[in-house]
């Protein structure tokens, strides 16, 4: 009986310890995401809102915290001239700063072939550039996707939103 209880005990902390362990080695930032803008001609503001958006809710849906769309709304209507889509290195920094964000996405979107009309076109490739800026760093990473273009903008941002976070969650 009391061999059972011992093993009992051992099983169930042994277990106990090997979810903590797997929860800490996948456990995500502690710090918040903030996503600003993303820059390109071929989105007008409400378009690059609505892109914005869709990559918070992808950061949410793993797992991210993030730094809402009011907080970083409210820095730019108190009558501060700033433009979220064209943001220097200094400023992304003072953003997370007061915005206490560990992480910052920033980027822009460009057609491939360098051409194109004021419109995301289906079938067409798009280079997106994200910049990241890690604070626990104080750095600024970079990378490239090539999307293809959908029919519709939401198909387009959805795809673009996970590749984006899928590649930010790989970094290391």
């Amino acid at each position: 009986m009391m061999f059972t209880r011992h093993i009992s005990i051992f099983v169930i902390t042994a277990l106990a310890l090997s979810l903590f362990a797997r929860e800490s080695m996948s456990a995500k930032p502690k710090e918040r995401v903030l996503v600003l803008g993303v820059e390109s001609k071929q989105l007008n503001d409400v378009q690059e809102r609505l892109l914005r958006e869709t990559i918070m809710r992808q950061f949410l849906a793993k797992g991210y915290p993030i730094v809402r769309v009011m907080e970083i709304e409210s820095l730019f209507h108190d009558g501060q001239k700033r433009q979220i889509r064209k943001l220097k290195e200094d400023e992304v920094r003072g953003l997370c700063n007061d915005l206490r964000a560990g992480f910052a996405c920033i980027g822009s979107i460009a057609p491939e072939d360098g051409k194109g009309v004021n419109a995301i076109e289906a079938e067409k490739n798009y280079i997106c550039t994200i910049r990241i800026y890690r604070k626990d760093r104080d750095a600024f990473e970079e990378f490239t996707l090539k999307i293809a273009g959908e029919k519709n903008l939401y198909r387009f941002f959805n795809t673009m939103a996970e590749r984006i976070v899928s590649k930010i969650d790989s970094l290391p």
